[in-house]
């Protein structure tokens, strides 16, 4: 008997659907790879008026390892957070929990896998297509899942770190901190 899924492609199911589906997955990731770019650099360019605007207000000797600290805290890590949305693009580890072997893996060419053209083609024309392009389905809105949740993570910091920010300095404007 055969499995649901195999079979006559095109018959049990529209390859076209099944391509605009992993066409809109990987759009989706790449979205959030121009997401984070872009409030990547927005976030360093409020920064540079967050830091013009209490750059006079010197901090006492006894708490500069302290706003060292807290610095890199509030302005260096959300710039590496939103790096860190950018991967993984295709890393295995968000896909470890994935049988790759109800698939032979030729959606995409993988050097290591297939040693020459000859290979790959072989592996193409005996490949079941359509779970080669569900499991790639799968895999990629992993991939969105995994970049979605550090996005909205990068986001949530830098929205605290402008507080932290805008906390600081209201204390130093009303004399709290010298």
């Amino acid at each position: 008997m055969t499995d649901p899924v195999s079979g006559n492609f095109h018959d049990k199911l529209d390859a076209d659907a099944l391509m605009s589906v992993l066409g809109e997955a990987q759009d989706t990731v790449r979205s959030y790879d121009t997401k984070a770019q872009i409030v990547g650099v927005g976030y360093i360019f409020a920064l540079g008026v967050v830091q013009q605007s209490g750059k006079h207000m010197p901090v006492p000797m006894e708490w500069a390892g302290w706003y060292v600290f807290a610095g890199w805290l509030v302005v260096i890590l959300p710039i590496i957070m939103f790096a860190l949305v950018l991967y993984p693009s295709r890393i295995d580890k968000v896909t470890k929990k994935r049988n790759l072997q109800a698939v032979d893996g030729t959606m995409y060419f993988d050097s290591l896998k297939f040693t020459d053209a000859n290979a790959y083609a072989a592996a193409v024309m005996k490949a079941d297509w359509a779970k080669e392009i569900v499991y790639e389905i799968v895999k990629v809105s992993d991939i969105r899942d995994k970049k979605r949740t550090r996005f909205l993570r990068a986001l949530y910091w830098t929205g605290g770190s402008f507080f932290l920010l805008f906390l600081s300095q209201m204390l130093r404007a009303n004399g709290v901190l010298q």
